[in-house]
């Protein structure tokens, strides 16, 4: 009989059940019966230390899959549970269990629900339809169902055909007691593993943070995690691990949008009351987004109501919004119309010449149930801004978007979607600072996209993802036309540039191993660029002597009719990342993903803001490349109620677009004389300490990183920083529950100072001084710090209903530091031979409230 208590040195690193099960056999002496068919293929063994026969076992057949027993010289394994990652347990994971997860209350779909078997130890999530599919062997299963801010469900099933089990999840009654904003980074979540570096944002959690003139904002919210900076001090513009704001892809229901703000910058685009959810995407991206260089930031709009009708809105400081929702046909439609404005189109701000602030958005969405597998969702956003200065400019932009989209579960494992989308980006500008030299331009993009999509849930380890899609771009830089009687400008007529962006992607995602998930994409993009209908040939002139060049003084035009392809870019970009569950609690995750941008933004210092012109690639102008390579590791400490993540990066980029010095453009049919190309490189440290359950919940946030660039033709080729380089970014949010009515928050954020060029020298002209710059972003601005603190009060005014209101009353920068936003050198009004330095702050201290209700 064996000696079962007696202790071998076990060595396994990396080893199979098979290799572990013939070691212990040869060093025990004994014998193991088994089933060949029911052991582990892929699980590894990893044991490194003295220990008993028993001891090994146990480790090795924990009595949740197999189990076993000791009979003399004999080991015998036995099966409580046929393991899925053995023969049999692939053969027999043949039955699919799939549904939809909706909210009970307005039966909308819920994104990113878990699904978990406890007795298989396997689990999965809905996607972006509330959708999800999963094969299990025959039995039965008890399965927990949750997703943040709802009551979770604990079901038991019985698996013996294709099951669909379609869930409703209630709301919970009481105030989220979780941290006000949750990233999933590389996390394990009920038997998921986490491929991308995912944020995601609630919207109602927003509007108990501290608020800018009373609004919240899904983007400012973000701004306090690690990665995610403001492009300037109040701003909601985003920049994201060094990349410029253009390099972000946002996306409204799949349309992307080329504007994001509203006036000023101090609101985004987006009504808080009509989203869904925001997730977005740092690293580790899914190859169906493309053509931005950065990050994804993917919003859904709300479906609608198809239970109840309901009104929901707010007042806050400057503005107000309204939302109505439900039914068309109970359980089978549903309508949401959402709209937010301020209270009058004329709103002075302490400043000179500061005339008039306007902005508005609409947005709708209609949602139509045809049967149990097909789903079709129309949907439309609106939005426009005015900013004017007295005799000085005027701004106006605004954002257009149509979207149907078409979803289809064409099987329990195979799932489509289908969308025809349409936006409209415009902006007109008004310069009347001198009659003689005033004048009106304007600028427009109109995109035409299709894209179709593909999700196959293969097996419990295996999920096929791809899909094509095209999108048609129209670019128009605009006319230029005098505005004034007085003014001199002479007219110029702006032509169309036409091109056509295709790409077709895939996705794996593959469960290699326990604990270790593979991600491999690919995205294989072709960018077309059509002849414009007016082409400029130079003809060449003698000067006159044989010493001197030829001149480009005339030149001849051509017309072109149709669309004719003049040049064509392409690209393949691999996507790979990889996620290990080291334990339970702790998992780290290593990805590469590639980046293609085949339009970039040209931020023109001659126009207000808002004004920038996006440039298409051409023959001569090469599309932005972004190389990524990123790791991350998460903790989860005490069941969940802390965790901590670090994540490292580096990027690299080429072809950025860059404005020579003193360039200024004015048409396309003459970039080269104004803009330069370079490259890039990116590179930094994350942390994120987070406290997500209790009445003190909270998150400490930290960014250390570099941005630099070299362009040929500035500072003399060297590297120089980016707008987008800040040292140091920290941020700290606290959230207490005073009672469960009453919700006090503080936000303090801390930034290095960005760069900025400043004089060297000065020269006279015409009595006055004209600054000399140095070398290009070779100067900083101070340090900027803020603390920020709201109350929330909540109030549920029918005991029976779900109707209830909150207000909330909120301070920005409560000691009334002066940030500086920038500096204005210029001639003393005095002495206009001397050059002064002028201080730009936006802020001291601002109050705010807003009130909210739901009925």
């Amino acid at each position: 009989m064996v000696a079962q208590e007696k202790k071998y040195p076990f060595a396994f690193r990396e080893a199979t059940y098979l290799e572990a099960i013939d070691a212990i056999a040869k060093m025990c002496e004994v014998n193991f019966i088994y089933s060949d068919d029911n052991i582990p293929m892929v699980k590894r063994i990893n044991f490194n230390k003295e220990a008993s026969l028993v001891e090994i076992l146990h480790y090795m057949f924990d009595g949740k899959f197999l189990d076993f027993r000791i009979d003399d010289d004999d080991v015998i394994v036995t099966v409580r549970r046929i393991p899925l990652d053995s023969k049999e347990g692939r053969r027999m994971a043949k039955y699919t269990v799939s549904g939809i997860v909706r909210e009970k209350f307005t039966n909308e779909t819920i994104i990113g629900a878990s699904i978990y078997f406890d007795d298989l130890d396997i689990g999965t999530v809905t996607n972006v339809d509330g959708f999800f599919s999963i094969s299990v062997p025959l039995g039965k299963y008890n399965i927990r169902i949750k997703s943040l801010g709802f009551q979770g469900i604990d079901t038991v099933i019985q698996v013996n055909k294709e099951y669909q089990l379609n869930m409703k999840l209630d709301v919970r009654e009481t105030k989220l007691k979780e941290v006000l904003i949750l990233s999933s980074n590389s996390e394990i979540y009920d038997g998921v593993l986490e491929l991308s570096n995912i944020t995601k944002v609630s919207p109602e959690i927003t509007k108990e943070l501290p608020m800018i003139l009373g609004e919240g904002d899904v983007i400012k919210s973000l701004q306090l995690m690690p990665g995610f900076k403001s492009a300037n001090e109040g701003s909601s513009e985003l920049s994201v691990r060094g990349g410029r704001t253009d390099q972000n892809l946002f996306l409204i229901d799949n349309v992307p949008i080329y504007n994001a703000t509203h006036s000023l910058g101090f609101y985004s685009i987006f009504n808080t009351n009509s989203l869904k959810s925001v997730k977005t995407y740092k690293s580790g991206l899914p190859a169906q987004y493309g053509g931005r260089g950065s990050s994804v930031i993917d919003v859904h709009l709300r479906e609608g109501n198809s239970q109840n009708y309901n009104i929901s809105g707010g007042v806050g400081t400057i503005s107000a919004n309204l939302t109505l929702e439900g039914p068309i046909k109970k359980d089978k439609s549903s309508f949401i119309i959402s709209g937010r404005r301020p209270y009058t189109d004329l709103f002075q701000i302490s400043g000179e010449g500061l005339n008039s602030i306007l902005f508005y958005d609409l947005s709708t969405k209609l949602k139509f149930q045809l049967d149990e597998k097909n789903t079709i969702t129309t949907s439309g956003y609106f939005s426009r801004d005015r900013l004017a200065f007295e005799d000085v400019s005027s701004s106006e932009w605004g954002n257009n978007t149509a979207n149907v989209t078409w979803t289809s579960l064409l099987s329990s494992k195979l799932y489509s979607n289908l969308s025809l989308w349409y936006t409209h980006y415009n902006v007109s500008n008004i310069i009347n600072s001198v009659p003689e030299t005033s004048y009106r331009t304007s600028y427009t993009i109109d995109d035409l996209g299709l894209k179709y999509n593909l999700e196959h849930y293969l097996t419990p380890f295996l999920t096929l993802k791809g899909g094509v899609e095209s999108m048609f771009h129209l670019y128009n830089s605009g006319d230029i036309t005098p505005y004034d009687q007085e003014s001199i400008i002479t007219p110029t007529e702006a032509q169309d540039i036409r091109s056509l962006e295709s790409a077709g992607y895939f996705d794996v995602e593959w469960n290699i191993a326990d604990k270790v998930k593979l991600g491999i994409g690919g995205r294989y993009s072709r960018f077309d660029n059509f002849k414009n209908k007016r082409e400029y040939i130079p003809i060449a002139t003698p000067l006159g002597t044989a010493d001197t060049p030829t001149t480009t003084a005339l030149q001849d035009t051509i017309y072109n009719e149709g669309l004719q392809i003049n040049n064509t870019h392409h690209n393949f970009d691999p996507r790979l990342s990889i996620s290990v569950g080291l334990t339970k609690t702790q998992s780290v995750r290593l990805a590469y993903d590639r980046m293609s941008q085949y339009a970039q933004e040209l931020n023109l210092s001659t126009l207000p803001s808002n004004a920038g012109v996006w440039v298409p690639a051409n023959e001569d102008i090469n599309p932005l490349i972004n190389n990524q390579f990123s790791i991350g590791y998460i903790n989860k400490i005490k069941d969940g109620a802390f965790d901590i993540s670090l994540d490292a990066y580096y990027k690299d980029s080429e072809n950025i677009l860059e404005l020579k010095p003193n360039g200024q453009f004015v048409s396309p049919d003459n970039l080269l004389n104004d803009v330069s190309t370079g490259i890039g490189r990116s590179y930094g440290f994350e942390t994120l300490f987070r406290k997500r359950k209790g009445t003190v919940t909270g998150s400490i946030s930290y960014t250390w990183s570099y941005s630099q660039m070299q362009v040929d033709g500035i500072n003399n080729n060297n590297w120089y920083a980016t707008n987008q380089d800040q040292r140091h970014v920290f941020n700290i949010l606290a959230s207490f529950e005073i009672t469960k009515q009453i919700q006090f928050s503080a936000v303090w954020n801390y930034a290095s100072g960005r760069p900025f060029t400043s004089p060297i020298g000065k020269h006279h002209k015409d009595g006055y001084v004209i600054p000399i710059y140095g070398d290009r972003n070779a100067a900083r601005l101070p340090s900027t710090h803020h603390l920020d603190i709201s109350l929330t009060f909540y109030r549920k005014m029918h005991e029976q209903k779900r109707n209830e209101s909150s207000f909330n009353f909120s301070i920005y920068n409560v000691y009334a530091r002066k940030n500086t936003y920038s500096y204005i050198f210029r001639s003393n009004s005095v002495n206009p031979e001397q050059l002064e330095t002028v201080k730009v702050y936006l802020f001291s201290i601002l109050p705010s409230f807003s009130y909210n209700f739901k009925f």
